[in-house]
């Protein structure tokens, strides 16, 4: 299962165990989770694609570890620099089995489509 070339690892979340690792890839649009259990040989358990246009950057697990929070935006230096990661600018939410991750439908949050106008969602804080 690749994850997928010319990707950019953002940002890494290991559970509380030390069994599984989490990994933003920017620019693949994917989110990669990864059997760390023995350090001297990760595995790769499942790679989550997020779709077209995708930038996955900001991750974090609730506290009960069953999903993962995922901001879809890194740094769009429009027109002024070199940097343009723009991502979807979704906020996703992903079910988190022993060996699998996949998307709730049932979170959507779309910061496109705000009243106040498009929004670029870069961290987040959960309680």
């Amino acid at each position: 299962m690749p994850i997928s070339p010319g990707g950019w690892p953002q940002l890494m979340r290991i559970t509380r165990d030390g069994r599984r690792l989490f990994v933003s890839m920017n620019v693949a649009g994917k989110v990669a989770m990864l059997d760390i259990s023995n350090p001297e040989q990760p595995r790769l358990l499942d790679a989550l694609d997020l779709g077209k246009d995708s930038g996955p950057h900001y991750i974090a697990l609730t506290r009960d570890e069953q999903r993962l929070v995922i901001t879809d935006y890194f740094l769009n230096e429009d027109e002024f620099g070199k940097v343009h990661a723009e991502g979807d600018h979704r906020v996703h939410v992903a079910n988190v089995t022993r060996f699998h991750l996949a998307l709730d439908p049932r979170f959507q949050v779309d910061f496109n489509a705000l009243p106040a106008g498009p929004a670029r969602p870069h961290g987040v804080a959960m309680k």
